[in-house]
């Protein structure tokens, strides 16, 4: 923790370090930099004495105009004119002659951070940039807050106006420092406040974000709640002052970036409080948290007005800012006496916070020259949270991690009983968010596998053999269909129904990589001295239902269609034909030149339960690749053949299928359309003698 400790602290060290300024004060408006080292010192905060001119344009000064000087930075609220003292609404330049070495080698460059108004910069009567638009009235200004980095004339003698406007703010002038520099320098000193920032807000969204989950996780923990609003109200703040990084990425206009800084910074106080209230109550005053709360919606209510009154309170609201800090100091001093857990680290960094947060605001209302050092404060103290309750995180976390490997496991269970593609299909991400009667209508390629003879083959083995080898079996085939982008819908005993959602060739690449692993199979069952199986495979592809059918005590899900029972007799077809793979004609006509399979076309087959016959065709890759070579090289043979067949041709079908036969005995297809043709061709005969 020590160590953790440490390197927070280097942390905030790293994201406030920069090189040190050096004021140089400048006297009647004039300031000469000619003897000094850019290199040693390179940055160099024009102070002093600037030449004042009221109501005036750079355009339209007359060095004789006007013998009036303000030494910046400083607002002009309260300057002392003849006609009395200026109020916050106005605009004016200011003036200051430079005097740089002859022999300066480097580009210079003047940095002139945001001033919550607008401003131009001018060097030897060029306009080089600004913030905004500076004007003589409101209706030529437009007010925006950002830093700017301009190059300087390549000269020793320069002069530089400032032209400022202001009709918003509660002040106008020029309050931040001017500094002058290289430009290689002054680019990168605002590039590293824009990181450095960037950094503080990226951990205090990921820390707040971390105790918002935990929130939700436990609810009873209410300090994390609040910890998270007090991290988010920071994280508004660090975004909408200093380089307002939060308009680097989003065009924020400069009425809605105002109020989110005061915004924030109303709240910032009552929501620590309310933090530190949640984890000692008994030392903390409710009543005490109420009136800050009231306090900061009576403030952000006057936000609905217009910047010029709202503004005011940035010389009210400090003091009730650090009185609150004050406050939680005293109690949480008064848990750490008490003993209170946790107490003491609490305490340290409350008090980090209160110095940082005084800081701040006296910088912000110029009583010293510093910088916002508050956010990089509240990292370490929200950090310090974190450790602090550490122990409590860590047990949070434990549980709620075997809560959830317990919740996978209990997924994972689930969906080895219904697939998880299932319920995908069906549109839930759960199996506790399916109802009865959730159905849902799908294209899809049905797949149905049997093994062949499986009553007579199972008869001669016990109960716990067929559960094995059926297990066995079905170990080989299921991942096979899941490989190829299918899912297991339900086994039938020794079937298989798979579903292809997607591709066909998806369901005939897995029939044809099914046989292949059941050749493989029968080697081994050959090795133990079992006998081979054989399976068929039928596939059909239309409209089906995917839905939970069943009753409130069981459900489960299923598939209805008549393409299901289709294809469910189509497998049946394969026993007809002794075939291994049957498609039907729909699969083989949607498939068309994507089917990356040598096929035959078989026959038109009566379907129970269909007045009309389909059209099947037997993919031969399903045989053993030998056979299967030599069933693809007569294809075109066996193709004649059948056309004879079914044009009653049948001596010219019985010459051809006899010649197939001679070449491949094994051919079953062939043996079986040769037995029709010699059928049909007896049939006829009698007919025609009778």
């Amino acid at each position: 923790m020590k160590k953790l400790f440490l390197f927070l602290i280097l942390f905030q060290l790293g994201c406030l370090s920069e090189e040190r300024n050096v004021k140089a004060e400048a006297e009647k408006g004039y300031l000469d930099l000619s003897r000094h080292s850019f290199v040693n010192e390179p940055f160099v905060v024009l102070n002093g004495e600037w030449k004042f001119f009221w109501n005036t344009a750079p355009t339209e000064i007359k060095e004789t105009d006007s013998d009036l000087f303000l030494g910046l930075p400083k607002h002009w609220n309260g300057y002392k004119m003849n006609y009395g003292s200026l109020g916050g609404f106005g605009h004016a330049s200011f003036r200051i002659k430079l005097k740089l070495a002859d022999n300066q080698q480097e580009t210079m460059a003047l940095t002139v951070p945001e001033q919550d108004t607008s401003y131009a910069i001018y060097a030897n009567g060029k306009f080089l940039g600004g913030s905004g638009k500076p004007g003589p009235n409101p209706n030529e200004y437009i007010p925006q807050v950002k830093s700017t980095v301009v190059i300087l004339p390549e000269t020793s003698d320069i002069t530089i106006d400032l032209y400022v406007a202001n009709y918003v703010h509660r002040k106008g002038g020029i309050w931040n420092d001017i500094v002058i520099s290289t430009y290689t320098k002054a680019e990168s000193r605002l590039t590293k406040r824009k990181i450095n920032e960037t950094m503080l807000s990226s951990v205090l969204a990921f820390v707040g974000f971390f105790f918002l989950v935990m929130y939700f996780y436990n609810r009873d923990g209410k300090h994390t709640i609040g910890i998270f609003l007090f991290s988010l109200a920071v994280l508004l703040r660090t975004i909408s002052t200093g380089e307002r990084i939060l308009i680097e990425f989003i065009d924020v206009p400069y009425w809605i970036l105002l109020r989110l800084e005061y915004l924030s910074w109303y709240w910032s106080a009552p929501l620590l409080y309310h933090y530190f209230y949640t984890i000692f109550p008994e030392d903390f005053s409710k009543r005490m948290g109420t009136f800050f709360y009231t306090l900061s919606s009576i403030l952000t209510i006057g936000l609905l007005l217009p910047p010029v009154y709202f503004t005011e309170t940035a010389s009210i609201y400090p003091i009730a800012f650090v009185a609150n800090g004050i406050i939680i100091f005293i109690y949480l001093y008064r848990a750490y006496t008490k003993k209170r857990m946790e107490s003491k680290p609490l305490l340290f960094g409350m008090l980090l916070v209160l110095a940082a947060a005084t800081n701040d605001v006296l910088h912000a209302e110029s009583y010293i020259r510093t910088m916002y050092v508050a956010p990089a404060s509240v990292v370490i103290f929200v950090f310090l949270q974190v450790m602090t309750f550490g122990r409590n995180v860590r047990q949070t976390m434990t549980k709620t991690l075997e809560f959830a490997q317990e919740q996978k496991q209990l997924s994972n269970s689930f969906s080895r009983f219904v697939p998880t593609e299932f319920l995908y299909h069906l549109g839930k991400s759960d199996i506790r968010y399916v109802d009865l009667g959730d159905q849902v209508q799908k294209r899809m390629t049905i797949l149905f596998a049997d093994i062949r003879s499986f009553t007579e083959f199972s008869e001669t083995l016990t109960p716990k053999e067929n559960f094995d080898f059926l297990n066995s079996y079905l170990q080989r085939v299921g991942p096979i269909i899941r490989h190829n982008n299918g899912f297991i819908d339900k086994f039938i005993g020794d079937a298989v129904m798979a579903l292809f959602p997607y591709d066909i060739n998806d369901a005939v690449k897995a029939a044809v990589e099914m046989q292949d692993a059941i050749r493989i199979y029968n080697g081994h069952r050959a090795n133990c001295g079992y006998i081979p199986i054989e399976v068929g495979i039928g596939i059909h592809t239309g409209n089906l239902t995917l839905g939970i059918l069943g009753e409130h005590k069981r459900m489960e899900g299923t598939v209805i269609s008549d393409a299901v029972n289709l294809a469910s007799r189509i497998e049946g077809i394969t026993k007809l034909f002794s075939s291994r793979i049957v498609i039907s004609a729909d699969t083989f006509i949607e498939a068309s030149e994507g089917l990356g399979y040598h096929y035959r076309l078989l026959d038109r087959v009566a379907i129970k339960g269909k007045t009309e016959s389909v059209f099947v065709v037997e993919v031969l890759d399903g045989y053993e690749p030998d056979k299967a070579s030599r069933l693809i090289a007569i294809k075109d043979e066996y193709t004649l053949a059948l056309d004879a067949f079914r044009r009653d041709d049948f001596k010219e079908a019985i010459d051809g299928f006899s010649k197939l036969l001679d070449k491949n005995p094994d051919d079953s297809v062939s043996r079986l359309f040769l037995e029709r043709c010699h059928e049909s061709k007896e049939r006829t005969k009698m007919e025609f003698g009778s």
